[in-house]
């Protein structure tokens, strides 16, 4: 098969409409592998086919993983085929409700112009019924030929050869028929002759019956292989009783019949069990087999891994009354054989297992009852598999859904958050630059005071980012906005803390103030800043004191720092700003009361 266009990857055939729509309209179940033979895509008719829920749940897992273990290597010797050259094969697998379904499976390679190979197309079709139908055909040939053995068995027991041996004269008489099943021979011979139609290790055997009967008058009876006077082989089974004359033994009398064919039967019904019981453990299964009449159980299969003990007649039956059934899941089973119809089609059930050693186990049974003409129940037949790990891997399945989806709520809150504070953040910025530009015609002196202001927009920034934009202590954006300069400070009092849009007003405002500082104030001689944070019962007053600098002689007018305090950080806290531009040190006073926003987290050390 030619893809649709070259060089194309495995996603391009499924993103390639019409090539879709045709997988889609398959009724089969079709699938794209990539070169590692991992699904890229699943029509919606295969999910359905394969009861699967979810069909992206499949997409990126290993093909040949789906199959059972006893199919594995023919599935990977095709895939790896079909590389080369269309492969096809028919297997059986279970769905994903664990239903045995048969399918005859096409592999074609998915070329580009050039001829490499680059995906394989997978079409399975289910062919359970046409399976069922020849497994049906093949048994109803094999019972045809055992009723067959039987009645050629019956044929041969209607004409049974006689013989008979004289002691006294040590010769051996055959009839003509017993001369007809040994297809030749003479009718009379040396009674010695008579063992060499036997197997050298049977002579001894036989000697010792007859020895029994000449000086015991016991009847003989044995079955032994013999060979033909044509040199063909058989089995013969063997009849005989004393003959008496005046009290004494003088011979035997009898008759035989080939059993050959009855032996081949047996033989043929022990390797199909040998084959059934090889079967049932590659397959993981225990069959229970119990009989009402009796009270008792046959087992058949794998050892159980579900239980860690074999159950006894009281733990299959009545279902759910056991000791070993998780009671939660009791309840159910119960509820499904309490259904009048119960047992008529088979009863699937999957329930848990409460081991002796702790271990909890999942358990798929299915069931099926027989019944007397009266109703009551004859014999009840249940295979039971493990299903512990499949159903791990759906609760771990669920449990990473759930966790991607918390995850998922967790990055759509994040992304608000996000969203947010980046909105915050422009309007901050829209609102620094809007008052520098106001308050100055040089372009070069408001393209300085706006790189400052947005460098102390930032250290706030960065401060948060630190607690998760949670809140931001007030003695490290102190330190933070005040240490570069290098002039002398402190900070006295408990410290506080502030919440995020506080902290980006306050933050901003220290800022103003620390320049304020070193063009007018205390630092601009060698004077210093001093930081005071005094609470109250319910409200806190942050104080700004400079002193040791130049006289100070009020502004002309108000300029940013004085507007960003008295309505930003003021209106930010519902508080107070008070701005005194002492002669000996401008004075900054915010009275703000106790909240959420602004808490005192440590008083000060005594």
């Amino acid at each position: 098969m030619t893809a649709p266009a070259a060089n194309l990857a495995p996603t391009s055939f499924v993103s390639d409409g019409l090539f879709r729509s045709a997988l889609e309209s398959s009724p089969d179940c079709v699938k794209i592998l990539d070169l590692d033979g991992r699904l890229q895509f699943i029509n919606r008719n295969g999910a359905d086919l394969l009861r699967v829920r979810d069909p992206a749940a499949l997409l990126g897992r290993s093909w040949i993983g789906l199959w059972a273990e006893p199919e594995r290597a023919v599935v990977s010797r095709a895939l790896d085929a079909a590389r080369r050259e269309l492969q096809r094969f028919t297997a059986p697998a279970r769905t994903c409700t664990g239903e045995l379904r048969h399918f005859d499976v096409v592999l074609s390679p998915l070329r580009n112009d050039i001829g490499d190979c680059i995906a394989i197309l997978v079409t399975s079709r289910d062919v359970t019924e046409r399976e069922e139908a020849r497994l049906a055909a093949e048994a109803r040939e094999r019972q045809a030929e055992l009723h067959a053995a039987v009645l050629r068995s019956a044929a041969e027991l209607a004409s049974v050869g006689g013989w008979e041996i004289d002691f006294r004269q040590g010769l051996l008489v055959q009839s003509d028929e017993s001369v007809r099943l040994l297809r030749g021979g003479p009718s009379v011979m040396p009674m010695e002759r008579g063992f060499d139609m036997y197997d050298p290790e049977d002579h001894a055997r036989i000697g010792e019956l007859l020895a029994r009967a000449r000086d015991h008058g016991e009847r003989i009876s044995y079955e032994a292989r013999y060979t033909r006077v044509d040199g063909t082989r058989g089995w013969v089974r063997i009849f005989g009783e004393p003959v008496y004359e005046d009290g004494v033994c003088v011979g035997l009398r009898g008759a035989g019949m080939d059993i050959t064919d009855e032996k081949v039967a047996q033989e043929a019904i022990q390797r199909g069990e040998q084959r059934l019981l090889l079967a049932l453990q590659l397959a993981g299964l225990r069959v229970y087999e119990l009989d009402f009449p009796t009270h008792t159980v046959t087992r058949h299969g794998a050892s159980p891994a579900t239980l860690d003990r074999e159950p006894v007649f009281e733990d299959i039956w009545p279902p759910g009354d056991n000791t070993y059934m998780h009671p939660r899941d009791a309840e159910r089973v119960r509820a499904q054989w309490a259904d009048p119809d119960a047992g008529k089609t088979p009863v699937r059930s999957e329930f848990r297992v409460l081991r002796g050693d702790g271990d909890v186990r999942w358990a798929f049974t299915v069931a099926k009852m027989e019944r007397d003409a009266a109703g009551q129940p004859l014999r009840l037949l249940t295979a039971v598999i493990d299903i512990t790990k499949r159903k791990r891997a759906e609760l771990e399945m669920l449990q990473a859904m759930r966790k991607m989806r918390e995850q998922q709520e967790h990055q759509k809150l994040l992304l608000g958050e996000l969203n947010h504070r980046v909105k915050n953040t422009l309007a901050s910025v829209q609102s620094v630059a809007r008052q520098t530009l106001r308050d100055t015609n040089d372009v070069c002196q408001a393209r300085e005071l706006l790189m400052q202001r947005l460098m102390a927009l930032s250290t706030t920034h960065n401060l948060l980012v630190k607690t998760a934009w949670e809140s931001a202590s007030l003695r490290d954006l102190v330190a933070t906005t005040l240490r570069p300069y290098g002039g002398p400070f402190g900070c006295t009092g408990p410290d506080l803390r502030l919440d995020p849009n506080f902290a980006v007003s306050f933050g901003m405002a220290l800022h103003e103030l620390t320049v304020n500082a070193l063009k007018h104030g205390a630092w601009k001689g060698s004077g210093r800043i001093d930081i005071a944070v005094e609470p109250g019962d319910d409200e806190v007053v942050i104080a700004w004191r400079e002193s040791g600098g130049p006289p100070v002689t009020p502004p002309a007018r108000r300029g940013f720092g004085s507007r960003l305090l008295e309505r930003g950080v003021a209106g930010e806290v519902h508080g107070e700003v008070k701005l005194d531009f002492a002669p000996s040190g401008l004075v900054c006073t915010i009275r703000a009361p106790l909240s959420t926003r602004l808490q005192v987290v440590q008083p000060e050390a005594a």
